[in-house]
């Protein structure tokens, strides 16, 4: 992974959030409730939210991540895990709850479900992310749904309070969480949470949406991104034509990728196009067997 250099390496992303060590096992076909099939191959990775975003991030920019993991073998492995891929993990400890894990099943053809242990993750405390905003004066906080609202809504608070721009990915969607929106700079969501959100399938591609917030990209896989202010849409930019290995992670790294270059004070649609094009070769990438630190790895 190439080191951030220059103004890259001085401009800081703080990402609060999750953290999960997730079991994936691809199969030719997903099982039927009550029967039992036969993996291929199976892997452990690093994954959350935050955690994928952070690294993504770290690919452009210097990327802190304030999460919570527990104090087992798992929270040592995403340790040394995020540091290993260029990302600053500035990690709380539950003595209470394991770290958060996931479990994935993956049909050869991309169809996946899978099943999320929060764990840990559900005791992220908003007090050390706030003195870091002070401290590491980062060019944007990002944040997921993966977190409790009382905390988000303390660090979103806290954020505008110290002029540190915002960048939410309301995901996964919770009606619960909605009363966040407004304290975002910017808002990502997918087709689905875009649906949630608006009751309308953005996929229509309507020149106006009921989101009532100034700055909104909905991301829709192979069917590109959308761009809209105050409900209007003002952008509407193609995804590039790829042959997909895997679209596991692919929002969060376009999200991670869009932070870093909004950092770099890149002007939004040129950071969207570059997200873009970065998630058009991730989808594309053959991943090893394990993400996990080589020296983690029995």
């Amino acid at each position: 992974m190439p080191e951030p250099t220059g103004q890259a390496a001085r401009t800081t992303v703080l990402v609060a959030g999750s953290i999960h060590i997730d079991r994936m096992v691809r199969l030719l076909r997903l099982p039927v409730p009550g029967e039992t099939v036969t993996g291929a191959e199976s892997w452990t990775q690093l994954g959350g939210k935050a955690a994928n975003q952070a690294v993504a991030a770290a690919e452009h920019v210097r990327s802190l991540l304030v999460a919570c993991v527990g104090t087992d073998l798992e929270g040592r492995q995403a340790e040394r895990t995020l540091a290993h891929r260029g990302v600053e993990p500035q990690l709380q400890r539950s003595a209470r709850l394991a770290t958060g894990s996931s479990v994935a099943l993956i049909e050869v053809s991309g169809e996946n479900v899978g099943v999320i242990l929060p764990g840990s993750n559900t005791e992220l405390s908003a007090g050390p992310v706030a003195e870091l905003l002070g401290t590491e004066h980062p060019a944007l906080l990002v944040c997921q749904w993966e977190t409790s609202a009382e905390t988000l809504e303390t660090l979103l608070v806290q954020a505008r309070a110290r002029g540190v721009a915002t960048l939410m990915n309301a995901a996964p969607w919770q009606d619960s969480h909605r009363h966040l929106l407004p304290l975002a700079d910017h808002v990502v969501v997918n087709a689905v949470e875009a649906q949630g959100w608006t009751g309308i399938d953005p996929q229509a591609r309507l020149p106006r949406l009921p989101l009532d917030h100034p700055s909104v990209v909905v991301t829709l896989g192979a069917g590109g991104v959308l761009y809209y202010q105050q409900g209007v849409l003002s952008s509407d930019l193609p995804a590039p034509v790829v042959q997909v290995h895997s679209t596991h992670g692919a929002g969060d790294h376009f999200v991670g990728v869009l932070a870093a270059q909004l950092a770099l004070g890149r002007p939004l649609e040129a950071a969207l196009v570059r997200a873009g094009d970065s998630a058009a070769h991730y989808v594309q990438t053959v991943h090893p067997p394990s993400l996990l630190a080589p020296e983690l790895v029995s």
